[in-house]
């Protein structure tokens, strides 16, 4: 996890990782991300090669939320945006029960979900991902 890893992020973005230990190219698809914790869909398929941004819209959410540590996302050997897709209330939906089952306010979590919404609007961020001393360190690139 020593390597710099870039990332054109994206809420909405479909995303292909690609495994340093295996190669194996898995598909998430980006809720909300910050310096503790990245929160994304994960499907189930994992591929051989990139995916089209066909195949990617002919999927569904395996599993609709799931709350990582952001310094994983470096062990990714590429993380690829083949696609960004405005985010819905739906899309958030597992993301939002999580959030209640730690007590965090009704009003905060429609706020949330409609600032995540609104950032999927957005262009991607184009950031360079490190671990400095232990901590992940986030900057923009050119």
């Amino acid at each position: 996890m020593n390597e710099p890893l870039d990332i054109d992020l994206a809420w909405g973005g479909f995303y292909a990782g690609i495994s340093k230990d295996s190669g194996e190219i898995s598909v998430f698809r980006m809720l909300d991300f910050n310096q503790n914790a990245y929160h994304i869909a994960i499907y189930k398929e994992d591929f051989q090669h990139i995916p089209s941004e066909k195949e990617i819209l002919s999927l569904s959410p395996y599993i609709g939320h799931a709350p990582i540590d952001s310094k994983g996302l470096l062990n990714y050997d590429k993380i690829i945006l083949i696609n960004t897709k405005q985010l819905t209330s739906e899309d958030l939906i597992g993301y939002m029960y999580y959030l209640e089952e730690f007590e965090v306010p009704e009003k905060e979590r429609k706020e949330l979900s409609q600032s995540l919404i609104n950032y999927s609007k957005e262009p991607p961020l184009k950031l360079r991902l490190a671990i400095v001393k232990g901590e992940l360190q986030i900057s923009e690139r050119n």
